[in-house]
């Protein structure tokens, strides 16, 4: 039986997503402007998004602060978006948000991001939290959480992604998510590509911002090369709330999916959420410097997707590839014809193919989609899922 607020939730997803704000605005200012007042941090861009809240959280709320986290998409259950102090909140208080949000539906129906965002902004202010970290949805010039006020925005790199909403190119997705450098606040910034960057300091210097650039900090607390600008990235985002927090308080955050590994079965499992070109450019640079016995690449990926680069990529590595099918997803045949290919992550034959893998000391990467990712780690590792999935919208048509 599916509870009512899940399956509520579930029939939103047909709502697609609208690139408007009017909606969401009202509905906000309806239920009392809630987290405005709260100290807060922005994170957007397009790869690192996650890694870079994740790790500002951990820093403040290591800093003696209570600190609510609002990520997306979440990989087993709907309540991990919303997080206050590292634990996601339970399906009784998604409920009660969920019921509190739709009570203000003004003048069109919320879609699924934006009512869980507004949830995510009820429930922090109702708890009182002493800070709130904000991961974008999508792109930031008409995302949801451009509601916040914040004292920082935190730029990570931004590359090509979602084209059908957000532009064709680099400068235009860059420009899509420096608008809300309008708005006010600090602006700190991963190193980017020149078309990137370029659009990031024009837009701020129009506003008479200033944009500073990290430098990658030495060591990070999550595994990857890559995560050194991530945990730059969110230093800079907690010292702009408090100036006495160091490196050191990043130390400890754990965020699944991110180059994750488990021994498992006699073998081993490595989870990574990597969906697009330059997400799998990271992971097979990781990957090249952790050599594992008997490597498996496990893929699959949404219709909108570029599978043939990250294919390109993952053959790279000179492993193995299964590629799994999703629904909604691309359709991989044809890209690789050597590959062991699944009808999808509950075909009967994959179970006996991880099984027998692992029992060999073998170890399987999986990667290319966070439904994929989600379902694979909640099986082999036994995680609460919702009876229903709930993700975003699979429907990759812009609804404007």
């Amino acid at each position: 039986m599916i509870p009512a607020w899940q399956q509520a939730l579930f029939e939103r997803r047909n709502l697609g997503v609208k690139l408007d704000l009017e909606a969401v605005r009202a509905a906000h200012l309806a239920l009392g402007s809630p987290g405005h007042g709260i100290p807060a941090i922005h994170v957007l861009g397009t790869n690192g998004k996650g890694s870079s809240a994740a790790m500002c959280a951990h820093a403040l709320g290591r800093s003696g602060r209570r600190v609510g986290l609002y990520t997306s998409p979440h990989l087993h259950r709907v309540g991990e978006r919303v997080r206050v102090d590292g634990v996601a909140v339970d399906d009784e208080v998604v409920q009660h948000l969920v019921d509190r949000v739709l009570a203000c539906e003004v003048p069109r129906p919320l879609t699924f991001f934006e009512i869980l965002t507004l949830a995510a902004f009820v429930h922090f202010a109702e708890l009182g939290v002493d800070a709130m970290v904000i991961e974008a949805g999508l792109g930031g010039r008409l995302d949801a959480t451009r509601i916040g006020r914040y004292t920082a925005r935190l730029f990570t790199p931004i590359d090509i992604d979602h084209t059908a909403y957000l532009g064709p190119d680099l400068a235009a997705i860059a420009g899509e998510k420096a608008a809300v450098i309008a708005d006010g606040g600090l602006i700190f910034s991963a190193p980017q590509r020149p078309e990137a960057e370029a659009v990031l300091r024009a837009v701020a210097a129009r506003h008479g911002a200033l944009v500073r650039f990290v430098t990658p900090l030495d060591h990070a607390p999550l595994p990857g090369a890559h995560q050194r600008i991530n945990a730059a990235l969110a230093l800079a985002g907690a010292q702009a709330i408090d100036p006495t927090i160091t490196a050191a308080d990043l130390e400890g955050v754990q965020w699944p999916g991110r180059a994750e590994r488990h021994d498992l079965g006699g073998g081993a499992v490595i989870f990574d959420v990597a969906h697009n070109p330059h997400g799998v450019a990271a992971l097979v640079a990781h990957l090249r410097g952790t050599p594992g016995q008997g490597r498996v690449i496990g893929f699959g990926c949404l219709a909108d997707k570029d599978a043939p680069a990250m294919l390109e990529q993952l053959r790279e590595l000179g492993a193995p590839l299964w590629l799994i099918a999703l629904p909604g997803g691309h359709p991989l045949a044809e890209l690789a014809a050597d590959a062991r290919r699944f009808a999808g992550p509950d075909d009967p034959a994959l179970r006996p193919a991880i099984a027998g893998l692992l029992r060999g000391g073998g170890e399987l990467v999986v990667c290319g989609s966070h439904h994929l990712v989600g379902h694979l780690r909640a099986e082999l590792l036994g995680a609460e899922v919702d009876p229903r999935p709930l993700q975003d919208p699979l429907a990759r048509s812009p609804v404007l």
